[in-house]
Protein backbone atom coordinates (compact mmCIF):
# COMPACT_ATOMS: atom_id res chain seq x y z
CA UNK A 1 0.00 0.00 0.00
CA UNK A 2 1.25 3.58 -0.83
CA UNK A 3 2.13 6.21 1.65
CA UNK A 4 -1.18 8.10 -0.46
CA UNK A 5 -3.67 5.12 0.46
CA UNK A 6 -2.45 4.45 3.71
CA UNK A 7 -3.55 7.93 4.90
CA UNK A 8 -6.91 7.55 3.60
CA UNK A 9 -7.01 4.35 5.39
CA UNK A 10 -5.85 5.92 8.40
CA UNK A 11 -7.97 9.07 8.32
CA UNK A 12 -11.58 6.87 7.19
CA UNK A 13 -10.83 4.16 10.23
CA UNK A 14 -10.32 7.67 12.09
CA UNK A 15 -13.58 9.10 11.15
CA UNK A 16 -15.30 5.67 11.38
CA UNK A 17 -13.92 5.11 15.24
CA UNK A 18 -15.43 7.94 16.17
CA UNK A 19 -18.71 7.81 14.13
CA UNK A 20 -18.97 4.40 15.57
CA UNK A 21 -18.12 5.35 19.62
CA UNK A 22 -20.48 8.35 18.65
CA UNK A 23 -23.22 5.79 17.43
CA UNK A 24 -22.38 2.94 20.16
CA UNK A 25 -23.45 5.89 22.67
CA UNK A 26 -26.35 7.18 20.95
CA UNK A 27 -28.07 3.70 19.82
CA UNK A 28 -27.81 2.34 23.67
CA UNK A 29 -29.19 5.50 25.58
CA UNK A 30 -32.54 3.97 24.20
CA UNK A 31 -33.76 1.72 26.76
CA UNK A 32 -34.97 -0.84 24.94
CA UNK A 33 -31.82 -1.39 22.90
CA UNK A 34 -30.26 -3.66 25.83
CA UNK A 35 -32.51 -6.53 25.04
CA UNK A 36 -32.12 -6.26 21.27
CA UNK A 37 -30.18 -9.50 21.33
CA UNK A 38 -31.89 -12.52 23.79
CA UNK A 39 -29.08 -15.09 26.29
CA UNK A 40 -25.69 -15.71 24.46
CA UNK A 41 -26.45 -13.24 21.68
CA UNK A 42 -26.30 -10.03 23.82
CA UNK A 43 -22.64 -11.39 24.93
CA UNK A 44 -22.11 -11.82 20.88
CA UNK A 45 -23.24 -8.48 20.19
CA UNK A 46 -21.24 -6.79 22.67
CA UNK A 47 -17.99 -8.48 21.66
CA UNK A 48 -18.91 -7.63 18.02
CA UNK A 49 -19.37 -4.18 18.75
CA UNK A 50 -16.50 -3.78 20.47
CA UNK A 51 -14.10 -5.71 18.27
CA UNK A 52 -15.48 -3.15 15.27
CA UNK A 53 -14.76 -0.27 17.23
CA UNK A 54 -11.27 -1.61 18.45
CA UNK A 55 -10.47 -2.59 14.40
CA UNK A 56 -11.44 0.89 13.65
CA UNK A 57 -9.27 2.70 16.23
CA UNK A 58 -6.35 0.13 15.23
CA UNK A 59 -6.42 1.01 11.77
CA UNK A 60 -6.41 4.59 12.77
CA UNK A 61 -4.15 4.66 15.31
CA UNK A 62 -1.94 1.86 13.76
CA UNK A 63 1.36 3.59 15.37
CA UNK A 64 -0.29 3.34 18.87
CA UNK A 65 1.12 0.60 21.03
CA UNK A 66 -1.55 -2.42 20.94
CA UNK A 67 -2.25 -2.27 24.74
CA UNK A 68 -3.10 1.51 24.42
CA UNK A 69 -5.97 1.46 21.75
CA UNK A 70 -7.34 -1.85 23.46
CA UNK A 71 -7.29 -0.60 26.43
CA UNK A 72 -8.83 2.85 25.50
CA UNK A 73 -11.53 0.86 23.66
CA UNK A 74 -11.98 -1.03 27.05
CA UNK A 75 -12.72 2.16 28.84
CA UNK A 76 -15.20 3.57 26.58
CA UNK A 77 -17.23 0.03 27.67
CA UNK A 78 -16.65 0.67 30.82
CA UNK A 79 -17.90 4.17 30.63
CA UNK A 80 -20.73 3.33 28.08
CA UNK A 81 -22.02 0.56 30.52
CA UNK A 82 -21.71 3.45 33.25
CA UNK A 83 -23.87 5.51 31.21
CA UNK A 84 -26.79 3.20 30.57
CA UNK A 85 -27.19 3.92 34.73
CA UNK A 86 -28.36 7.27 33.60
CA UNK A 87 -30.34 6.83 30.82
CA UNK A 88 -31.62 3.49 31.35
CA UNK A 89 -31.80 3.80 34.94
CA UNK A 90 -29.89 0.02 35.57
CA UNK A 91 -27.43 -1.42 37.68
CA UNK A 92 -23.75 -1.26 36.81
CA UNK A 93 -23.10 -4.60 34.68
CA UNK A 94 -19.55 -5.88 35.58
CA UNK A 95 -20.19 -8.62 33.40
CA UNK A 96 -20.84 -6.73 29.94
CA UNK A 97 -17.65 -4.46 30.90
CA UNK A 98 -15.50 -8.22 30.78
CA UNK A 99 -17.39 -8.90 27.51
CA UNK A 100 -16.26 -5.26 26.38
CA UNK A 101 -13.06 -5.61 27.12
CA UNK A 102 -12.13 -8.88 25.30
CA UNK A 103 -13.87 -7.73 22.41
CA UNK A 104 -12.07 -4.52 22.17
CA UNK A 105 -8.83 -7.00 22.73
CA UNK A 106 -10.06 -9.24 19.73
CA UNK A 107 -10.30 -6.16 17.63
CA UNK A 108 -6.79 -5.26 18.19
CA UNK A 109 -5.56 -8.20 17.90
CA UNK A 110 -6.88 -9.12 14.52
CA UNK A 111 -5.94 -5.39 13.26
CA UNK A 112 -2.06 -6.04 13.75
CA UNK A 113 -2.32 -9.92 12.81
CA UNK A 114 -3.91 -8.35 9.30
CA UNK A 115 -1.27 -5.72 9.47
CA UNK A 116 1.39 -8.19 9.73
CA UNK A 117 0.32 -10.37 6.98
CA UNK A 118 -0.21 -7.37 4.44
CA UNK A 119 3.79 -6.21 5.50
CA UNK A 120 6.38 -7.49 3.32
CA UNK A 121 8.76 -9.94 4.82
CA UNK A 122 12.13 -7.94 5.76
CA UNK A 123 15.14 -8.46 3.07
CA UNK A 124 18.50 -9.72 4.33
Amino acid sequence: MNATTLARVTKLARAAAVLLTLGLFTVSSIPAAGHAFPGILHWIAHIAAFALIALAFGLGWPLRPALHMAVLVAAIGAIHEATQIVTHNHAFETGDVSVNAIGALLGIVIQRVAEGMRRPAPQS
